[in-house]
């Protein structure tokens, strides 16, 4: 049974537990020889050579927690080495996780770490260490973006609180979870659910189940020329179309992406505006449509659509798509009366071009004045 030593986020307790996937003792410890900085490629923690550390050494892990610990630290390309560690004991041999990035120079916080990633890194963590047993550390790193992405998500979602002004219900607090399961993990997260809620008649509804795929939360945008009176909207291929048997799998579309860990959802709207449109635009230009659950009874998502004011001349539309990411994109200039036209022909399909075509209609005069 092998001990190790921490100098970073795994001194945190409560992701300790998720790693290991059971409470893991610590005590405090000096490695000598080495120095915590913080990142030169960002706020995560590195060893450097230095006057010493300040660290914590793990009690000695049997091997499924030992498996579990290398297998998270090989998701972010950390790599074991021996050391000796002085304690109150005297000097431990034991194991570090270190990496070849270098340091910024500047001391790491641990404080501050877990207030600006904390939250999102637990929930990223947990989805990881589900993986264990499955799937390898370079197929886990590869998805990366998505989970820490899903992760943000969540943790922004249970910051959000809508205004109610009719129904309310009872709060989350009083429903009972009893069992999540995860057949599928991927780009989408299949989540299997048996709940147990109170009733709108004061009975519970005893153990239902109810199976969702959650998404990435996303932005859409919709940009509008007010002068003409022209919106700028993108065709794209759509693999959901295409399952569910259309015969023209190729929609027409506001611009969307998926918000990326730590972006906010206008930032996205503006990123994918210039990457699939080739329009620039700022902060000022947005106006907030809606934010919205696309389909809650299925879906785990979270949709910000905007429309942004923009200059749109005649020599706009053309070909897009980001190189690396298989997109194939081409856009087009409509008239707003001719894309509510589209709608009540059924030609427009897609639940957030419609919504913002309509949002826009109501209120073109305003934007226009």
């Amino acid at each position: 049974m092998s001990r190790y030593v921490l100098f970073g986020t795994l001194m945190w307790d409560a992701l300790r537990q998720v790693v290991a996937g059971r409470p893991v003792d610590v005590v405090p410890a000096r490695l000598d020889g080495w120095a915590v900085e913080r990142s030169a490629q960002g706020n995560w923690p590195v060893l450097v050579p230095g006057d010493g550390a300040g660290v914590m050494v793990t009690e000695p892990l049997d091997p499924q927690a030992q498996d579990r610990l290398d297998f998270y630290e090989r998701v972010f390309a950390y790599g074991p080495e021996r050391v000796q560690v002085a304690t109150e004991d005297g000097l431990v041999e034991a194991s570090v996780y270190r990496t070849t990035d270098a340091g910024a120079g500047a001391e790491w916080s641990l404080d501050d770490w877990i207030h600006e990633h904390g939250p999102r890194t637990l929930e990223a963590a947990a989805e990881m260490m589900r993986a264990h047993g499955r799937r390898t550390p370079e197929d886990v790193a590869a998805m990366r973006s998505v989970i820490n992405a899903r992760a943000d998500g969540i943790v922004a979602t249970r910051a959000m609180r809508r205004p109610i002004t009719v129904g309310g219900g009872p709060d989350r607090a009083s429903v009972k979870v009893e069992d999540v399961a995860y057949p599928y993990e991927g780009f989408h997260r299949v989540e299997e659910w048996r709940i147990d809620h109170p009733r709108f008649d004061g009975t519970r509804s005893g153990t239902i189940q109810r199976a969702i795929s959650h998404v990435t939360n996303a932005a859409t945008v919709l940009p509008y020329d007010p002068a003409r009176n022209h919106v700028l909207v993108v065709e794209q291929i759509r693999a959901g179309a295409l399952a569910k048997g259309d015969t023209q799998p190729w929609m027409i579309e506001p611009i969307a992406g998926l918000i990326d860990a730590g972006e906010g959802p206008e930032t996205t709207a503006l990123r994918e505006l210039e990457e699939e449109a080739g329009v620039t635009a700022d902060l000022d230009a947005l106006r907030l449509v809606a934010r919205y659950y696309p389909s809650p009874g299925g879906l785990a998502q979270i949709i910000h659509s905007y429309v942004a004011l923009c200059d749109l001349p005649d020599d706009i539309p053309g070909l897009y798509g980001v190189e690396g990411e298989s997109e194939d994109i081409r856009s087009h200039l409509v008239p707003l009366d001719d894309l509510v036209a589209m709608i009540a022909s059924g030609e427009a399909a897609n639940a957030p071009l419609i919504l913002s075509a309509q949002w826009l209609a109501l209120h073109k005069a305003s934007l226009s004045g």
